[in-house]
């Protein structure tokens, strides 16, 4: 079973580093763009399903990329709901603190990291048991892949899950 994950085009709001979590924002044209080239990718190989998070961004990229591949929609595939620091500048925080999974800090109303990474975990057991054998499309944000990228690969000693950094349409690839 190979699982592709793949983080939706550029919008507004990632030209800008904003966190953008559960904004429901639209591609920009580089990010069409960005997505057709992924369509180009995918069009010789293989692939059974694509679950896309719901929100507009991931939808179209989805659908761009789909070649005709059935598409649902998965609400675990939302962003990190970012609560308080929606739309903020990633510079303004302290980034290594808020993706920190041994510090855990449990925010006024930002998802915690070990919430959104169990959220993850549970979404990957259920694909593995539901859709064994099969080449799935995940389209979903950054921080889902982040957590996505640590869940396969382990978590460091010092539980800092910032390291990693994913760019728009980019690709990345899980033998399951």
């Amino acid at each position: 079973m190979k699982l592709y994950v793949i983080r939706h085009g550029e919008t507004i709001e990632n030209a800008s580093d904003c966190l953008c979590g559960r904004i429901n924002s639209s591609l920009t044209e580089k990010g069409i763009e960005q997505a057709k080239q992924v369509g180009k990718y995918f069009k010789d190989k293989k692939i059974d399903l694509i679950i896309s998070s719901p929100l507009d961004r991931c939808k179209l990229t989805a659908k761009l990329i789909s070649n005709d591949t059935p598409i649902i929609y998965s609400d675990s595939l939302l962003g990190r709901d970012h609560g308080e620091f929606t739309g903020v500048p990633k510079n303004s925080i302290n980034f290594d603190d808020y993706w920190n999974y041994n510090k855990d800090i449990q925010y006024e109303k930002a998802e915690s990291v070990k919430t959104l990474y169990n959220r993850v975990a549970k979404l990957i057991e259920e694909i593995k048991e539901k859709y064994n054998g099969k080449n799935i499309i995940l389209v979903t944000h950054s921080g889902i892949i982040r957590v996505l990228y640590y869940y396969f690969k382990g978590i460091p000693e010092d539980g800092i899950l910032s390291e990693v950094t994913i760019k728009n349409c980019e690709i990345f690839e899980y033998d399951i």
